[in-house]
């Protein structure tokens, strides 16, 4: 008890003193210091205010020499996973005019001989792109590089072969042939995918690169890398 609560304890004692006779000294020092202990002003403490939750850590900006060399390499491989529609002579329609069937086999003629040409550029350009990329950025990727190339060079004289010509009456038959060799077209080493997954820069770096989204261009040949717009 300090110096004011026994102060003020006395001072109690002597008004119940006088107001209640006939009762102890010690029952009023009890009362007396009850009264005091209320009034100390020792009440719980406010519950301490809640932290707020801890800011989570950014994620680390890519490696722009990783951006650039697997945006190259998503280029490049792309006839592997995305198959260049084959455009196919369609039965004629009874209900239509003989002039409409004649345009519209034109038509498709003319597609024909687009896929015909396209196939052994893109080839081209693709082996062009794998060939030009210098050191491997991350363990594995000279590896994933070869596999690739290796099936592109052993590609290329086989679409080269059916590139349509003056004239060409060949071109449903040669558009299925080459439209076969593209969708069996696979690499010859470790699939991109899996060095990907097992190097989580490259995947960062993945994420940031155009061509390898579903905005991503073929390339062609003498133009470099694709810039998709």
């Amino acid at each position: 008890m300090n110096e004011q609560q026994r102060e003020r304890a006395e001072e109690l004692s002597v008004k119940v003193r006088t107001s209640t006779p006939g009762i102890g000294l010690s029952v009023l020092l009890v009362a007396a210091l009850g009264m005091v202990g209320c009034s100390s002003g020792n009440e719980p403490a406010p519950p301490a205010a809640s932290k707020a939750p801890a800011a989570r850590p950014a994620s680390p900006t890519p490696d722009q020499d990783l951006v650039t060399w697997i945006d190259r390499v998503c280029a490049a491989t792309r006839l592997f996973n995305e198959k260049p529609e084959a455009p196919k002579l369609e039965a004629p329609d009874g209900s239509l005019s003989d002039q409409v069937i004649r345009d519209s086999a034109a038509l498709t003629f003319l597609e024909m001989q687009a896929y015909l040409s396209d196939i052994p550029d893109i080839t081209r350009a693709s082996i062009d792109l794998l060939e030009g990329l210098g050191p491997e950025p991350v363990k594995g990727g000279d590896a994933t590089v070869a596999g690739y190339r290796s099936a592109l060079r052993r590609l290329l004289p086989e679409v080269e072969k059916y590139r349509p010509t003056r004239n060409d009456n060949g071109l449903p038959e040669k558009t299925r042939k080459v439209a076969k060799l593209v969708d069996e077209l696979k690499t010859d080493g470790p699939d991109l995918a899996d060095l990907v997954a097992r190097e989580p820069a490259l995947a960062q770096a993945r994420a940031k690169a155009v061509n390898c989204g579903p905005d991503g261009m073929f390339p062609q040949p003498g133009e470099g890398v694709p810039t998709p717009r």
